[in-house]
């Protein structure tokens, strides 16, 4: 073959491969989402399935399990960065204003969404909002969960609140702080539930909680309660169901008619599907892949 039509060959099958590698580049682009109150990227619809979502940048599976007399939602999240941990508010920080967790989750663009700790209904407990320090007052009665920018989470409990001044002055930068509780997992080991605290520990009820089980992984949980089925747990059987899973910080967050997960819009748990309560806040996970960003694929 002469040497002129091999170059010609050459540079015909090179210019086949050029947009396939433009494409590939266009399609992984992704960057860690701003420290701010901005929504997450968009998910892709086609990451979604009726038991989790899969992108490049987070993966969420969903499990149901049965303890006692209560049925459990549990979605194992992991994540590529602590930015994808994000927080939403129902209004102007402070506000009194309240919605539910699906149309807050909706507006976020939450893969994954777990309602807060209802801070409007409190006047005490150190409150942080995607950095936003929105009520910096110590709550004696209530543990704090606090998260830093990494994602990982730290437990201070009621009777040790010096704690909170070494957490906030000790070089971590906290991008979300909570005031509910009780600590249900510290260190990998089970919290002891108070005799006395607020939130009917004893008794059973409909919960929520959050749990760290590594860097950049995580488990929401939320137990129906109150129905024929499912009567709802205590604070030690959520406890109990939190080591088993492997966490190693666990929280308790507000339970009753605000236990709510979300996937993709859509409630996951029976409770909420009859009764979705409007909240403050919601704690969800977003992507960081820009799934709006589309290649442009020459015409054939």
């Amino acid at each position: 073959m002469p040497m002129r039509r091999r170059l010609l060959s050459f540079f015909f099958a090179l210019s086949l491969l050029v947009p396939l590698f433009a494409q590939a580049d266009v399609q992984t682009e992704m960057s860690p989402l701003p420290y701010d109150a901005s929504p997450g990227y968009t998910p892709d619809p086609t990451g979604f399935s009726d038991k989790g979502y899969f992108d490049e940048s987070i993966d969420v599976s969903i499990e149901t399990a049965r303890r006692e007399s209560a049925n459990f939602y549990v979605a194992y999240v992991k994540i590529k960065h602590g930015s994808q941990l994000r927080t939403a508010l129902a209004g102007d920080p402070g506000s009194k204003k309240t919605n539910k967790t699906t149309a807050l989750a909706t507006s976020s663009n939450a893969v994954i969404a777990l309602n807060g700790d209802y801070y409007t209904d409190r006047d005490k407990g150190l409150t942080i909002r995607q950095g936003v320090t929105i009520r910096d007052s110590v709550n004696n009665l209530l543990d704090t969960l606090l998260i830093d920018t990494e994602g990982d989470f730290h437990i201070v409990t009621r009777d040790n609140p010096e704690m909170l001044n070494f957490y906030l002055s000790g070089g971590l930068t906290i991008q979300n702080a909570f005031s509910f509780g009780p600590a249900l997992v510290i260190d990998g080991v089970k919290q002891p539930i108070p005799e006395k605290y607020s939130f009917a520990p004893h008794y059973l009820n409909p919960r929520a909680a959050i749990g760290q089980l590594g860097p950049l992984s995580y488990a929401l949980v939320v137990v129906d309660g109150r129905l024929n089925d499912s009567d709802g747990c205590t604070l030690e059987t959520l406890a109990d169901f939190m080591e088993s899973i492997g966490c190693q910080q666990a929280f308790n967050l507000d339970g009753g008619n605000s236990a709510t997960m979300v996937l993709n819009g859509e409630i996951c748990n029976e409770k909420s599907l009859k009764n979705e309560r409007s909240i403050s806040d919601i704690i969800y996970f977003a992507t960081y892949v820009d799934s709006t960003v589309q290649s442009e694929t020459p015409a054939a």
